[in-house]
């Protein structure tokens, strides 16, 4: 068992729900004493009695400020130096902005993103001022700003939540403190609540990730010291970037295909008893998108490296055409290994399948080694 996070003191809010729960056995068995926070006093003591080692209950609603106000003290009598707090609340709904009740828009506004701004204001005093004091946020898929349709009023909290934790961040160093303030964004979980939407996650060709392996990022995340973990690989990464700078060139790649998708799931003619057999016809597979988005980079590559080449010819200053000239170079790389990286990724996915020797011999249940 790792050391790291034996004796840490972690508070985590919203533990009696898939995630908190999972970041709770996590902790746990790994010797941090916690200290479990959520509305349902009875969902918190299962959760309770599932774990061994120290463990306490406080019972609290997030989006109430005299409430947290009450739950500050109570974390100050529990411990006199908090390492962690982990805010795994959140509420989401996916369909279109007309189909949302007033509630629906209230409630994901009150929990992901109030509750987030409230818990850092109450709350933050309760961490020690050092290296490594942490109030980490949950968020949505990539680093919560991926404008998927349907997701309009829960992408706008998650990208707030994005922007406020960002500003936190550097209004503390400015005034000299060491807490950190991270918001991670795990890759869709195998959770009660995000399992009927796993065979549309799946035909987009995002994977579905067990809550353990959440739990595993989280802490890699907490222990680097980071101020945003994204979960889903590189590829995830550069393609939130790209939605966050070129969204019209994201939508090209896979947003609009991936709206589709989720419109025909929500809202698709078909009754619900079918929906699984009509993602599976509509969807398209992984291999093919991944060889989109890199046929795309490639193409983009040789249009920086053309800026480039160009740029010489026009009417500008030298000074700026010796700033300019290079930074296409260097997108055009950059955009060009991406690509090539992709598609070696693919080549390689390909050659292996092709050594299976069940694919020579027509034998079921073919996978690749």
């Amino acid at each position: 068992m790792s050391k790291k996070l034996e004796g840490k003191s972690v508070v985590i809010i919203g533990a009696s729900g898939g995630l908190g729960s999972g970041f709770a056995k996590s902790f746990s068995e790994k010797g941090a004493k916690l200290l479990l926070v959520g509305r349902n006093e009875e969902k918190l003591i299962y959760v309770k009695n599932s774990l061994n080692g120290d463990v306490d209950l406080a019972i609290s609603n997030v989006t109430d400020f005299i409430e947290l106000e009450e739950l500050s003290k109570t974390i100050r009598q529990w411990s006199s130096e908090v390492d962690l707090i982990i805010n795994a609340t959140g509420f989401d709904v996916r369909k279109s902005l007309e189909d949302h009740s007033l509630e629906d828009v209230q409630k994901q506004i009150d929990i992901n993103l109030l509750g987030t701004i409230l818990i850092t204001k109450m709350l933050i005093n309760n961490l020690k001022d050092k290296k490594g004091s942490t109030i980490l946020h949950i968020g949505g898929f990539a680093d919560g700003r991926m404008a998927f349709p349907y997701y309009s009023v829960d992408v706008a909290t998650r990208a707030g939540v994005y922007s406020f934790i960002e500003s936190i961040n550097r209004e503390m160093e400015l005034e000299g403190k060491q807490i950190r303030v991270t918001y991670f964004c795990p890759s869709p979980t195998e959770t009660e609540a995000e399992r009927p939407f796993h065979r549309l996650w799946e035909k987009m060709g995002i994977k579905i990730v067990p809550v353990e392996n959440v739990a595993d990022e989280l802490i890699k995340t907490y222990e680097k010291k980071r101020n945003i973990g994204i979960m889903g690989g590189r590829i995830t990464v550069f393609f939130a970037k790209v939605n966050s700078v070129m969204p019209r060139l994201a939508d090209a790649i896979t947003m609009k295909k991936y709206g589709k998708m989720l419109k025909e799931y929500l809202y698709g003619d078909l009754d619900a008893t079918h929906q699984e057999d009509r993602i599976v016809v509509k969807a398209g597979t992984p291999s093919l998108m991944m060889t989109r988005i890199a046929l795309i980079l490639v193409i983009l590559s040789f249009v920086f490296y053309g800026l480039a080449m160009l740029t010489p010819l026009a009417p500008l200053s030298i000074a700026f055409k010796a700033a300019v000239i290079p930074a296409f170079i260097i997108m055009g790389e950059i955009v060009w290994w991406f690509g090539v990286a992709i598609v070696g990724k693919q080549a390689v996915s390909k050659y292996r399948e092709y050594l299976n020797p069940c694919k020579w011999f027509g034998c079921k249940g073919n996978k690749s080694f």
